[in-house]
């Protein structure tokens, strides 16, 4: 596992008490890749992340300086990562979750809009309404939202068409696309507010990411894994 997830915190209070020459988030109680309980503070990493504040998208050109840890038994470090962040994104949960449902919800919306808004290039936002369709199940998603709250309107709650005032897609299987990722977005805030305990995190998506790789050690990747480059002596072309 590559980061261990801390308790939720707003980031703004993380902000002002966590990093270097402000202070150190709590040291975990034992090393989860051995039986070691001796935990050292092992320097800072920096990320740059976009997360929402106050429903605006929020850059830290700074950096975010995050904990990391080593054990002093096995020597395998590790880095403490607070609940809103998510590995390897550069634009959290949140803000994907924001852009998808103003493209989608907004009958109006367009990719260079919803671009504009949240920071991000057109053809994101694209990419994040594809991975939005196929990360989540909408159905089984709503199904356990049911099974957690019983109250039997659920299903009534599940968009069947994507509103728009012009075409937002340009094929059979893009709509489908669409449809799928509207679905998942709607079906995460009811699966949120079916839980016996309200989650702290305004995010349902990112809720829902983090306690998926919580208790599964899943991390669900915007784009997969490409290879490293050729070597420079594999290359075919001109020098």
């Amino acid at each position: 596992m590559a980061s261990i997830v801390l308790g939720w915190s707003e980031f703004k209070s993380y902000v002002a008490e966590i990093g270097p020459e402000r202070g150190h988030p709590e040291l975990p109680g034992a090393c989860p890749f051995c039986d070691g309980v001796r935990i050292w503070f092992d320097g800072w990493r920096l990320v740059f992340c976009v997360v929402l504040l106050d429903g605006t998208p929020h850059r830290f050109d700074d950096g975010l300086p995050l904990q990391r840890v080593v054990c002093a038994v096995c020597h395998v470090s590790w880095t403490l990562r607070p609940a809103f962040l998510y590995p390897h994104r550069s634009f959290e949960p949140d803000v994907v979750e924001a852009a998808g449902f103003d493209y989608l919800g907004d009958p109006a919306a367009t990719y260079e809009q919803t671009a504009k808004d949240h920071g991000c290039s057109p053809r994101s936002v694209w990419r994040w309404v594809g991975w939005l369709a196929s990360v989540v199940q909408a159905r089984s998603l709503l199904a356990e939202a049911e099974r957690l709250s019983g109250a039997g309107q659920s299903a009534a709650l599940m968009p069947r068409e994507v509103p728009q005032d012009h075409v937002k897609a340009r094929s059979p299987e893009r709509e489908a696309t669409l449809l799928a990722a509207f679905q998942a977005l709607c079906t995460l805030g009811v699966w949120s507010r079916a839980q016996s305990v309200p989650p702290l995190d305004r995010s349902p998506l990112r809720f829902w990411l983090v306690e998926r790789f919580r208790a599964l050690g899943e991390v669900h990747l915007l784009a997969p894994a490409h290879s490293s480059p050729r070597s420079p002596e594999d290359s075919t072309g001109p020098p």
